[in-house]
């Protein structure tokens, strides 16, 4: 990551942040990157202007992270606008990275072993660059299913026996 310290994490839909996917990716990826994460996710929303009801798709749910996959910001669910707060000490992280032995993860990183998985892009970049987004199906066709014949042709993944 190039010497972040501080990385923003998308919000994620329902149900993955209710079987704790969300937390449990964001926790990971803090603890081996060492560093914070921030992670809000949405609550209600209106799916147009005219709406009188609002809808729940994401289930709340948003975090702050710190480097060692610790929680230190936590905001369950609101059922509507609502913030998270959490100390990010920059500095501590800085002094983790240079004085700890054993979880500075990417000083004992074995870059090479990833070359092979690496060196093709395996997601299409600028996606929408030139269109709208594409529904559900024309995505599961077009990119998921391309997505994962690459890992099993690049023999990245081996495709199940039944």
């Amino acid at each position: 990551m190039n010497g972040a310290e501080v990385v923003y994490r998308a919000s994620y839909p329902h149900p993955a942040t209710g079987n704790e996917m969300f937390e449990i990716q964001s926790r990971a990826r803090a603890l081996d990157n060492n560093f914070y994460v921030v992670a809000p996710n949405l609550g209600t929303y209106y799916l147009f202007p005219e709406e009188t009801t609002p809808i729940d798709t994401f289930g709340g749910r948003s975090f702050i992270i710190n480097y060692k996959g610790q929680i230190v910001g936590r905001q369950e669910y609101g059922g509507g606008s609502t913030y998270v707060a959490g100390v990010i000490d920059i500095e501590a992280l800085r002094d983790h990275c240079a004085r700890a032995q054993w979880d500075n993860w990417l000083k004992d990183l074995r870059t090479e072993l990833y070359q092979i998985l690496y060196e093709q892009p395996i997601y299409p970049k600028n996606l929408y660059l030139k269109r709208e987004p594409m529904k559900h199906a024309e995505y599961r066709q077009k990119v998921i299913k391309r997505q994962i014949r690459l890992m099993h042709d690049r023999g990245i993944w081996k495709k199940p026996e039944r």
